[in-house]
């Protein structure tokens, strides 16, 4: 019967939404299976996890090497001997403007976040089909459609994903293989904190005059919990969530303007 529970992966699960995630899915009786960079981060995501779900697993994985992913993968199949959800949420580049930008700061958001995402959602088709009974959520960004003049570059891998999920929820659905985005906007987690810091850097004033002028942007007045975005994950990969797919939904506290 425990080889039944459903199981999910989550690649960027040591922090930030991708940990509360885990926590909210292992809460409710899913086996869980996180990985980031090895440190002292994942080890100890990896403490409290077990002390929710004593078998769950995490996985020292550089998400920008092939070999990485593929090992990520090959582990959750070994141990668990089967994948249902697969979450993706892992940084990208360090942001910069048209002008700033340069060729280097494209190329790396294309290998820390653009092709990971890419492959890791193959690589969940792959375990996902036999069974025809998916999720995949794809943690982005708003950027993808309403772009930041200071993250151009952040804008246009969040657009590739997006379309390309897109494409790809159009074939996997007749499998049962639902693939959503979720959009987070000002989330605390340290990824804010160092993108609010290069931002105040940029425009030279203090951290904590960077943090009021994000915050007074937000209709809701204030930045978001991991918590409020994983809840949205675990409802998209329940079994409720079956009919929805392709779609792009935003927790941001209505900070996105258009329609």
């Amino acid at each position: 019967m425990a080889n039944e529970r459903r199981t999910a992966l989550i690649a960027g699960g040591s922090g930030g939404i991708g940990f509360a995630a885990a926590e909210r899915l292992a809460r409710e009786g899913r086996r869980v299976a996180i990985a980031s960079r090895p440190g002292p981060k994942l080890e100890e995501a990896r403490r409290k996890l077990a002390e929710i779900q004593p078998d769950s697993l995490a996985i020292a994985a550089d998400m920008t090497k092939a070999e990485d992913r593929v090992r990520l993968f090959e582990t959750v199949d070994r141990e668990f001997g089967r994948l249902d959800i697969l979450v993706s949420s892992v940084p990208g580049a360090e942001p910069a403007s048209f002008l700033q930008h340069g060729i280097p700061h494209i190329e790396d958001g294309i290998a820390k976040k653009l092709i990971p995402y890419l492959d890791n959602m193959k690589l969940a088709y792959e375990r996902m089909k036999d069974r025809r009974w998916g999720r995949i959520v794809n943690v982005v960004g708003n950027m993808w459609k309403e772009p930041d003049p200071g993250k151009f570059n952040f804008g246009l891998v969040n657009a590739a994903i997006v379309n390309a999920a897109k494409a790809a929820s159009f074939e996997l659905a007749p499998y049962g293989i639902t693939v959503n985005g979720l959009h987070p906007g000002s989330i605390l987690s340290d990824r804010l904190r160092s993108v609010w810091s290069n931002g105040a850097s940029r425009l030279g004033i203090p951290y904590e005059e960077m943090e009021r002028r994000e915050c007074a942007a937000i209709p809701a007045g204030r930045v978001g919990k991991p918590e409020e975005a994983a809840a949205l994950i675990a409802f998209l990969t329940s079994e409720e969530a079956g009919y929805i797919t392709g779609q792009q939904i935003s927790v941001d506290g209505g900070a996105m303007r258009s329609i």
